[in-house]
């Protein structure tokens, strides 16, 4: 499995990959393109991808606030039979990546519903902390 930080060259592959659904979403504040493009781009966002045999199998992204020395994750998603070790392995580059970083704190804000999403922070070994569905962890 190869992983490493999105590069421009990776858009389209993110974006066929998160699905027409996430490319045509109206409550984003930009078109979905420009907002991916800016977190591959912008040294303050972060998008880790995960392939097997050139083929996009996960992504993580969210945001850096090193100097805070925090990072935010905004979405992590997996595709695939071994779906938990696809994300394991992407949480582990992107621990290494934060701690690079001078990263301390990794968190995220999780709705109630996305219950698919709680199950991963807590496999991770994120703590969910005061009454919003707020996980974190301190590596």
């Amino acid at each position: 499995m190869d992983i490493h930080q999105a590069k421009k060259s990776d858009l389209r592959s993110i974006l066929e990959f998160i699905g027409l659904k996430q490319v045509t979403r109206k409550d984003w504040h930009i078109p979905s393109k420009k907002f991916v493009l800016s977190y591959i781009i912008n040294k303050h966002n972060f998008f880790i991808i995960a392939l097997e045999n050139k083929k996009l199998i996960g992504t993580i992204n969210g945001e850096l606030w090193n100097d805070k020395g925090f990072a935010y994750v905004g979405e992590i998603v997996a595709k695939g039979k071994n779906k938990q070790d696809i994300i394991d392995a992407m949480y582990s580059y992107f621990v290494k990546f934060c701690k690079k970083k001078g990263v301390t704190l990794i968190n995220s804000y999780v709705k109630k519903n996305k219950k698919e999403q709680i199950k991963t922070y807590k496999e991770l070994g994120m703590k969910r902390k005061g009454e919003y569905f707020y996980y974190e962890k301190k590596i």
